[in-house]
């Protein structure tokens, strides 16, 4: 009980104040998306489809979508009733919200990447996020098992194979256009870098956190890195909307 009474609540300021910068960043982004304008092409193969765009994806829209995510999400868990419950589970190992919140970040981040990348197909970007979805799903079953340290790592263990897949067809993507002699940007292609390695360190977390033989007690180091990650993750993207805009 020391878990939640002492330790967990402080998380709430930390919650709140993630709550307010991505809320803020977002309100930014979308007020100076109309000078931006960086608008990222999405096509559709198929027989008797003509070989043009037929939408576009609004890379500031886009990413202020990503950040509104983690704005509602923390501040949902930093509200009563809503908090108790959080604070709750987390002592009990079980980070439901956290799952939430990464299912959506993850994979329109995943889908804005492909698309800076130049995958343009429609369907590639739908599977694209799927699969970032579904391996964030299997974090998430991965809370309904009890077993301490790596015997409960088999759900993660999955869902990091399947979460690595859209990142080796975006590298495919990078490495074909270098071949070609047409490589993408600077700054697309630092901050592909980036957002693979803050993707890689969020999963990394929940390893390092999830081996110790007495998961629970490592609850409220596990939330604040994730918390910090996300923080990080919103500002590379923040970053590349404004200078690949």
């Amino acid at each position: 009980m020391s878990i939640r009474t002492h330790r967990m609540p402080r998380l709430t300021p930390l919650s709140l104040t993630s709550a307010a910068l991505h809320l803020v960043a977002a309100l930014a982004l979308l007020a100076g998306a109309a000078t931006l304008e960086t608008e990222l092409p999405v096509r559709l193969s198929a027989p008797g489809v003509p070989p043009v765009p037929f939408a576009a994806v609004d890379l500031a829209v886009a990413t202020s979508v990503v950040l509104l995510v983690s704005a509602v999400v923390r501040l949902a868990v930093s509200i009563r009733p809503l908090c108790d419950r959080h604070v709750a589970g987390l002592a009990s190992g079980r980070a439901g919200w956290r799952w939430l919140e990464l299912s959506q970040t993850a994979s329109i981040t995943v889908v804005l990447v492909a698309l800076l990348n130049g995958v343009a197909e429609s369907g590639v970007l739908v599977a694209l996020y799927a699969l970032a979805a579904g391996a964030v799903v299997l974090l998430w079953l991965q809370d309904r098992q009890t077993t301490p340290g790596l015997a409960g790592l088999g759900a993660f263990s999955a869902g990091a194979a399947i979460g690595i897949v859209p990142w080796g067809v975006i590298a495919i993507y990078q490495v074909t256009r270098l071949v070609l002699g047409e490589p993408v940007g600077d700054v697309v292609g630092i901050g592909t870098i980036a957002l693979l390695a803050l993707s890689a360190a969020q999963w990394f977390s929940v390893w390092w956190h999830r081996e110790r033989s007495r998961a629970a007690l490592h609850a409220p180091a596990a939330e604040r890195v994730f918390i910090e990650l996300t923080l990080a993750h919103s500002l590379v993207l923040v970053l590349v909307a404004v200078l690949a805009g």
